[in-house]
This record gives C-alpha cells, sequence and structure tokens, in this order.
C-alpha cells in the first residue's frame, strides 16, 4: 500500500465470520491491508456461528457476547455496551491497535465507546432508515446520531446512504466517506462438472427476509411456464430455508430451484450463470452484485433503497418494456411491494416485470452478451486495487 511510512496495527471489528456481504467485505479489506506490510486483527463476539470466511489476520475472540436479544431491555443493553466498551478498550491497548475499523451497529458503537488514541473507523453496512426489520435501542434515531457523531469517520457506501445519514440522522458531512464495498479475485477450486445446463440463474445472500427470495422464487415460476430449462440455484444459508422448500413445492418447483447453501466458491457458479438475480427490500452494497459482474454475469435487480440503481446505473436506449428499465450495466425493475406475500394469490406486477426481465436475458442472446461485456467493464471500477486507493488516502490523513 503506497503511502504508509510505517507498518500498522489494524483491529477490525465485527459479530463473526459467518458469510454474509459485510463478512466478505471486511475478508477482502483486511488481506489488502496484510498485502500492504500491516497486521491485521479480528475482534470478533463470542459466539457458536461457524465462521465460514478464512482470514489471513490473527482472530482475537473477545468473550463479548452479543446484545441483540429480544429478551433484555433498553437499560441492559446500555450497561452491555459500556461493559463490552471496557473490554474492547483493553483489547485495543493489548494489540497496539493504531486503526480501528468496525462493521454493524453494536460493534460500531463498541468501537466508538472505546476509542483511545487510535483512529476510529465505522462502516455503516446498510440503508438503516429503511430497515424495518431492525428496531430497539440500537436503531433509534437520536442513538444512532449520537453514537456515529463520535466517530473520526463513518463510511458509507452509495450515495443514497450517504444522503440518509446525512438527512434522516442528521450527521455532518465533513463525517461521512463514500467508500464501495470491492471486489477481489474468488478461488474457483476443483473444476466440478457443470450440471445445471445454459439457462441458470444464480442469486446469493442469507436466506432471510430482507433478501426476499420467496419474491424471486415467485417470479422465477413465470419464467418456467416459458422456458423449461431453466434453473434457479440459491446459494447461501439462513433461517428461512425450510419456508423457501415449501414454496418451491407450492408451485411445483423442486427439480427447478436448487439451494447449494453457503460456498466461498461462487465463482464457479457465477462464470456459468445465464444471469445474476436480486430482489433485497434494501440494500447497502450488494458484494454478491460486483461479483457476479467480475465474472461477467449479466445482472438482474430491483430498484430498492441502496447502492443497487447505482451500480447498474443510468437508463440506456437499448430499449424500455414498461417498467423493465435497460441500464447501463443491467436491467432494473421496480422494488417488491411493502406487503405481506401471500403464496395462494397470483403474482403481482413487480414479480411478474422480474420473471420478465429473467426472460429477457433468457431468451435474447443479444442482451444476453451485450450485458456480459458491461458487466465486467463495470466490475474493473470496484476492484480492490482502485477501492484500496481511497482507504489508504483515508489511513494516511488519519
Amino acid at each position: 500500500m503506497e503511502g504508509y511510512c510505517c507498518t500498522m496495527n489494524i483491529g477490525i471489528l465485527i459479530p463473526e465470520l459467518g458469510g454474509g456481504g459485510a463478512e466478505r467485505a471486511s475478508q477482502i479489506l483486511g488481506n489488502y491491508f496484510i498485502e500492504g506490510g500491516n497486521r491485521v486483527f479480528y475482534f470478533l463476539l463470542d459466539t457458536n456461528v461457524k465462521q465460514e470466511y478464512l482470514v489471513r489476520g490473527e482472530i482475537i475472540q473477545t468473550n463479548i457476547k452479543s446484545c441483540m436479544s429480544k429478551d433484555i431491555s433498553d437499560i441492559q443493553r446500555l450497561f452491555w455496551l459500556f461493559k463490552s466498551s471496557l473490554q474492547m478498550r483493553r483489547l485495543k491497548h493489548q494489540y497496539h491497535i493504531d486503526v480501528a475499523i468496525s462493521f454493524m451497529e453494536e460493534f460500531n458503537y463498541i468501537n466508538v465507546l472505546s476509542k483511545g488514541r487510535e483512529a476510529v473507523i465505522t462502516r455503516v453496512c446498510t440503508i438503516l432508515s429503511q430497515r424495518k426489520d431492525l428496531d430497539g435501542f440500537l436503531y433509534k434515531k437520536a442513538i444512532v446520531h449520537i453514537f456515529y457523531s463520535m466517530a473520526d469517520k463513518v463510511i458509507v457506501m452509495s450515495n443514497y446512504a450517504l444522503k440518509d445519514m446525512c438527512d434522516y440522522y442528521g450527521l455532518s458531512r465533513k463525517k461521512l466517506i463514500k467508500i464501495p464495498n470491492a471486489v477481489a479475485g474468488l478461488d474457483m477450486g476443483k473444476e466440478d462438472r457443470w450440471e445445471y445446463g445454459n439457462k441458470a440463474l444464480v442469486c446469493v445472500g442469507r436466506l432471510e427476509s430482507v433478501k426476499q427470495h420467496d419474491r424471486i422464487i415467485r417470479a422465477f415460476s413465470y419464467v418456467t411456464d416459458k422456458e423449461k430449462q431453466a434453473k434457479l440455484i440459491v446459494l447461501g444459508k439462513g433461517p428461512n430455508l425450510n419456508y423457501l422448500k415449501r414454496l418451491c413445492a407450492r408451485y411445483g418447483l423442486e427439480d427447478k430451484v436448487i439451494f447449494a447453501g453457503f460456498t466461498e466458491r461462487i465463482t464457479f457458479y457465477l462464470k456459468q450463470a445465464r444471469a445474476f438475480v436480486m430482489a433485497s427490500k434494501v440494500e447497502g452494497f450488494p458484494n454478491s452484485m460486483i461479483e457476479a459482474m467480475h465474472c461477467g454475469a449479466p445482472v438482474i435487480t430491483t430498484d430498492s433503497p441502496g447502492a443497487c440503481g447505482e451500480i447498474v446505473g443510468k437508463p440506456v436506449k437499448m430499449g424500455e418494456v414498461n417498467s423493465m428499465v435497460l441500464c447501463r450495466y443491467g436491467i432494473l425493475v421496480p422494488a417488491m411491494p411493502d406487503t405481506k406475500l401471500n403464496p395462494a394469490l397470483p403474482l403481482v406486477e413487480e414479480e411478474e416485470l422480474l420473471g420478465k426481465a429473467m426472460m429477457k436475458v433468457l431468451s435474447e442472446d443479444r442482451i444476453y452478451e451485450e450485458y456480459c461485456k458491461r458487466s465486467r467493464k463495470r466490475a474493473k471500477m470496484y476492484l480492490i486495487s482502485r477501492v484500496g486507493e481511497r482507504w489508504n488516502s483515508l489511513l494516511d490523513d488519519r
């Protein structure tokens, strides 16, 4: 990493490394810092979660328990924050941390409360004002403002997030820096035989409600009525697995939708995919989308709050069908309705449009080939070699 006059000890504070987008971002960032000659320490919660992402930095077990349980009061959470911050402050001192970079709200707050002489940098990984599934003390508007105002710098990943933190939470613009997630090469591993044909769509993410895999599956049911060879491969793990399997059974898609689980070999699937599909309620900055682009997979995404629309870019004159917008780097369809899904009802308009976008890439070779090229071009903007320069500048100025 050019510009550094000496090796730094960098602490990465994150609850766990169990397979999410923030965890993947921390892995890429930590490895980048190590390649620059720095020492990196990962400070994790005391948790039974399997650490899926292998990192080159040293993992430090903090003995800090999570405060995210719904069974504790706000007063207990506040007490936990201060108690945990004392423990983290001791660990930062013990490992001579020069810069502490944190992910997720509970560790962001611990980071600012445990501040000593080190630079404290927090990362906002989602669009907080839009996450209705996140409630409680840590996410109250005033609390978010108070704690993030205590950081030296707050990293956001999109223009949407920048505006959200300024306008809704009242943070000073000078406090905020936009640095997107980065893409780095992924190991293909053993060359397995591809068994899913040339009409395979791939979606990636934790199997949680915010990712709306159920909406993708319903949209995919529109596709299978017209393209019998189509497959949908779902990469990720999470609590909604059984629910999603039941949904597939309801629509007769058991042999069409493949739940492949978590894998570090995401490249194996993305390089074979006809398209990458995303329909999240909210997306801070989807690593999987830029990794798909890096592999040359065309991107189909809903226009959800966050970075998705920013990544696929402005509309181009390649044609526009209803509310399906052909953007410079991907296809954009409207966000899903903010209503509870009823599996017994027909597809809503937004689901049908998502299905039509899938069909467009599956059936039109010109569109597919054009977006393959455009995806690779867009991914170059997010290579760690380029994004890392922004981190270099930030750490140089600390």
